[in-house]
């Protein structure tokens, strides 16, 4: 009996926790027309407060896709706070602060009645077809509850790689380390479901998604994934350095023979040894890659491995200008901030 009142108590601290988060929304449109955008209600991207490069990043990736979105922008949890949840939580801070973002925005899809929506997180990267792939599936499928549009399952290649029929499968009913908060569909029931299941037991924010599966027929995950996630770096401490055997083993696990040619790739994270004074008139994209990658690796080996990954003919020297402005300021040049945008 006490352990089932100390558990309420939990719950109505958390859905406590949500009202009074501290969010700054900032609605972007990118399209007035749109072809996700009609057939999805909202869209919401969760970004850290100082991840302004990651933000400056979603900015010029959704707009090339003509996507409009909402910028759900958040600031870290307190200490005073995760230290009285602790005890009862055991997560770290900052997968707490990641739960509760995604519990804010599944709250605001119930209240709001929104059909459906998307909720992203901000390290994502699309698949060059996203939006064809996107539009296909839910014209076939506008009835779906729950659709993880990439996901890191580690079971894939050696299992519930065989249920994948049109471009579409569901995991095996035991299947273990499911994850994939990065890009997540959600109907107004299937934001119902997860918005009680994450309030009713607070732990890391995907790590329960078969209760979402096994309680839905009508979800499913994406294969080919459109969406990825960039594992080389992250908030949550469950970086995958790029080119080593963890890396190699998440690929492996999580895909059969994944083509990164079939994604618009970028790594925020090898963008930091840029300066201003790296750019001019002369360079073209491609050599202008090598050079902030050779910053980076000083190894050639290394260099064409990577460079292998990314697009030439995706974003632009201009993007990455407008992407990096929180690393360096130079007088010398005039470059737009996309960051003010949110001072609007």
């Amino acid at each position: 009996m006490n352990e089932s009142m100390n558990e309420d108590k939990i719950v109505n601290e958390i859905k406590k926790i949500i009202e009074n988060y501290n969010v700054k929304v900032i609605n972007i449109k990118n399209n007035s027309n749109s072809v996700i955008n009609e057939r999805v209600e909202q869209i919401y991207v969760i970004n850290l407060i100082d991840d302004v490069e990651k933000r400056n990043y979603i900015i010029t990736l959704f707009k090339k896709y003509g996507i409009n979105f909402t910028f759900i922008v958040v600031d870290y949890i307190q200490n005073a706070l995760y230290q009285k949840l602790y005890s009862k939580i055991q997560i770290s801070k900052n997968e707490l602060g990641c739960c509760i973002s995604h519990l804010w925005c599944l709250k605001q899809i119930i209240i709001n009645k929104f059909k459906n929506a998307i909720i992203f997180e901000d390290d994502i990267i699309l698949h060059k077809e996203f939006i064809k792939r996107f539009t296909k599936i839910y014209d076939k499928k506008p009835d779906m509850d729950f659709l993880l549009l990439g996901a890191h399952d580690h079971m894939f290649s050696s299992d519930n790689y065989k249920n994948v029929k049109n471009n579409l499968y569901k995991p095996n009913n035991e299947s273990k380390k499911l994850y994939g908060a990065h890009a997540n569909y959600y109907s107004l029931n299937g934001a119902k479901r997860q918005f009680f299941i994450r309030t009713t037991k607070i732990s890391f924010f995907d790590k329960e998604y078969m209760l979402m599966f096994n309680h839905f027929p009508k979800s499913y995950i994406c294969y080919p994934n459109l969406v990825v996630a960039n594992v080389t770096s992250s908030n949550l401490n469950h970086t995958r350095e790029i080119l080593t055997n963890l890396e190699l083993e998440y690929y492996k696990k999580c895909f059969i023979n994944f083509k990164f040619e079939k994604y618009n790739f970028l790594y925020l994270n090898l963008l930091k040894n840029i300066n201003f004074n790296d750019f001019n008139e002369k360079n073209t994209y491609e050599n202008f890659t090598e050079k902030y990658l050779y910053k980076h690796f000083y190894n050639f080996d290394k260099i064409n491995a990577i460079k292998n990954r990314l697009v030439m003919d995706f974003f632009t020297i201009e993007d990455i200008k407008n992407i990096i402005t929180i690393f360096t300021v130079s007088k010398e040049y005039s470059i737009p901030k996309y960051s003010e945008l949110l001072s609007k």
